[in-house]
């Protein structure tokens, strides 16, 4: 076998690889609404790095509708947004955004496991300047050092 052939059949398979792991838009749709199901619900936060992070919330509650609150544990609303997950991403990606940091135009890129009952999340903080993001890049691992924020949750009651 010519080195032109072996070539030709080895970027065949990268190629094929590669393309086998892009999910399709059937298939991102099923994944999204199957994660969707075990993502939403109260959530109660069980760690958080820096200490002190997510200020006085004991709590995040995921709605159906692309909501979060952020709460006391008086179950008091703190503050409220609006998040985006995509569970085919590799690592999942968690975007999410305060409404009083969507006036100053700040966003927040994450990722997260999860777990069973358990979630983690890993984040940085940034603004979108156009098409550019200005901020540390996405984590690709839940570790402190390439992220501004880490969270660890535990449901305590699913989406109603």
């Amino acid at each position: 076998m010519t080195r032109t052939t072996m070539a030709t059949i080895f970027l065949t398979i990268v190629a094929g690889v590669g393309m086998a792991e892009v999910p399709s838009a059937e298939d991102k749709k099923t994944a999204l609404a199957q994660e969707w199901t075990h993502f939403t619900g109260v959530w109660e936060i069980v760690a958080v790095k820096p200490e002190g992070a997510t200020k006085n919330a004991t709590r995040l509650v995921f709605k159906k509708d692309g909501t979060y609150a952020a709460q006391n544990n008086k179950g008091e609303e703190l503050w409220a947004g609006t998040f985006e997950i995509d569970p085919t991403a590799k690592p999942k990606v968690w975007d999410h955004r305060s409404h009083d940091a969507k006036k100053k135009g700040d966003d927040v890129l994450g990722i997260y496991e999860r777990d069973g009952e358990k979630l983690k999340f890993a984040c940085v903080v940034g603004q979108w300047k156009g098409t550019k993001w200005v901020g540390k890049p996405r984590p690709k691992s839940i570790d402190l050092k390439e992220a501004d924020v880490l969270l660890e949750l535990k449901r305590i009651a699913p989406a109603k």
